[in-house]
């Protein structure tokens, strides 16, 4: 059985995923689905990007929150409360990477806990084509700092590069 899902996000949402920019904020009360719309936004972007030279449309994405604790309990959820593993993808929970696979499309999204400027050596050496940041008010600047150089490095030049990249 083929895996149906309707969403449409709402006002505030939709205007988020209708921006080209290279860093978005979306800003709402508890409840009004901004976690739902950023998950919804990664695979959306995955959808988007062009398939390379053998019809694959490859993306790397950070997904990440504070806490490990916090990515557990909310984040790493609501993503797979939507994109349930097996259906699309598999999610590896050692790692906590999920291997986002429908038809031509191939996305890695690592979920990652970076509380603290210590943890930008984490960021060291990774290529991502786009991050999303869940309760970014709680992320350390610098962490968004190094993030901001570690987007639109996947696929690679030579892989012609991404479509999109952004936070």
């Amino acid at each position: 059985m083929a895996l149906e899902i309707n969403y449409t996000p709402p006002p505030t949402g939709k205007k988020f995923m209708e921006s080209n920019a290279k860093m978005r904020v979306l800003m709402g009360p508890v409840g009004s689905g901004k976690s739902v719309t950023s998950s919804f936004e990664i695979v959306r972007r995955a959808c988007m990007q062009k398939p390379n030279a053998n019809g694959i449309r490859k993306t790397r994405a950070a997904i990440v929150r504070e806490t490990a604790r916090q990515l557990q309990d909310t984040t790493i959820k609501t993503f797979l409360d939507w994109f349930p593993p097996g259906q699309c993808g598999e999610f590896m929970r050692t790692t906590k990477t999920y291997f986002f696979k429908v038809g031509d499309v191939e996305c890695e999204i690592m979920f990652r806990a970076l509380d603290d400027a210590d943890d930008v050596a984490n960021l060291n050496s990774l290529e991502l084509t786009f991050a999303w940041f869940n309760e970014c008010r709680d992320i350390h600047p610098d962490i968004v700092d190094a993030m901001s150089k570690r987007i639109g490095r996947y696929p690679s030049a030579k892989d012609g590069g991404p479509t999109w990249h952004g936070m």
